[in-house]
């Protein structure tokens, strides 16, 4: 008998019964997070000496011949289990995050056309395309995907494929924020090596920000019910920022084309209570994004939790400083308007005043 242990993560487990006629058997040891899952394939019915790929001679030349063959495949070097992996078993390896990168940076290649799409376009579509690559590896490796990790990855694409089109929407019809742009540091000439470089240090931030949902997939078949009172609590906050955003520019963009938006703040529907409705639909999907996440990073250990509080404290900081920045910004253009003096007395900068 030849029998090899192999200690995994919990989301490796559910890849296991995929290597051939092997047969997986799970067991859990404090952590919930780590699973042992036990291969055991006979060679003969002869007892095993002590050691692991120790493989007993037989007479029969035929038997021999497997049995030398399944030592050396036992044997091979550790190099070869980290071979490139497929679609199908990357997320039960070592390249999941970099899989996860990957994706990310392919939509911000759009910033070799425009340096700004990075920051706009390529930024809305990097998060979709990251909610579609996971569910796609999910559905290739067959692991099972429970409804609550199926809206946490949906809530990305709705929110990614939603901004990337209002963006690039917004960058040739509004003539306001072209103009921007244009001027904005960004936007300067940069040599192509340099601009390579702020292509993948925004595709890896977006990752982070995103790793949540990674850990949430990994590990979805082995939550307990118990915490899913968490997910939900994440998932809802996640899509009423991705639903209040999404109204805010909408009523934002119609404002400005409207004949009094031309020369005056925006102050109607969520903007008359909220001076930044959209900066708080932004913070509260990544928070909700994260939160959702946190029963997978509690499971796949403390290191996971590394590129999501990266992400989600950058994504939290920026907004936030937008908004002092944003707020400075009207006062000295609407600072000395009677009505405007009102709106900011009655409204808060990113949470609404509802008093």
């Amino acid at each position: 008998m030849l029998a090899t242990a192999r200690a995994a993560p919990a989301p490796l487990a559910s890849f296991a019964h995929r290597q051939g006629s092997t047969k997986p058997v799970g067991a859990r040891f404090g952590n919930p997070a780590r699973v042992v899952g036990v291969v055991v394939r006979r060679i003969d019915s002869s007892k095993p000496r002590p050691g692991v790929g120790v493989v007993r001679a037989s007479s029969n030349s035929a038997l021999g011949d497997v049995a030398a063959k399944a030592a050396k495949v036992v044997a091979a070097p550790a190099k070869a289990k980290m071979a490139i992996p497929t679609l199908a078993t990357v997320l039960g390896t070592a390249y999941s995050f970099p899989f996860l990168w990957a994706l990310s940076i392919v939509p911000c290649l759009l910033g070799l056309v425009n340096p700004v799409y990075v920051f706009s376009v390529g930024y809305g579509l990097s998060v979709a395309a990251q909610g579609i690559g996971l569910l796609a590896a999910a559905s290739a490796s067959g692991v099972w995907i429970s409804n609550l990790c199926l809206a946490h990855l949906l809530g990305a694409v709705f929110y990614g494929v939603r901004l990337g089109a209002f963006l690039y929407w917004r960058s040739v019809t509004w003539t306001e924020w072209g103009r921007r742009a244009k001027n904005a540091p960004e936007a300067k000439p940069m040599p192509p090596p340099a601009r390579l470089a702020v292509i993948l240090t925004c595709a890896l931030l977006y990752a982070c920000m995103c790793s949540p949902m990674l850990w949430h997939v990994q590990t979805a078949n082995v939550l307990p019910a118990s915490q899913n009172f968490v997910i939900v609590l994440g998932l809802a906050t996640q899509w009423i920022g991705a639903i209040l955003e999404a109204v805010a520019d909408q009523q934002k963009s119609a404002y400005k084309f409207s004949d009094a938006g031309k020369s005056r703040w925006c102050d109607v529907g969520v903007w008359s209570r909220c001076r930044h409705a959209n900066y708080l639909g932004e913070v509260m999907f990544w928070v909700g994004a994260f939160v959702a996440g946190v029963p997978g990073m509690l499971a796949s250990g403390p290191v996971s939790f590394v590129p999501a509080v990266v992400g989600v404290g950058f994504i939290v900081k920026l907004m936030t400083s937008q908004c002092v920045k944003q707020d400075e910004k009207q006062a000295g253009r609407y600072g000395d308007d009677a009505e405007y003096k009102a709106w900011v007395e009655n409204s808060g900068s990113l949470f609404p005043k509802l008093a």
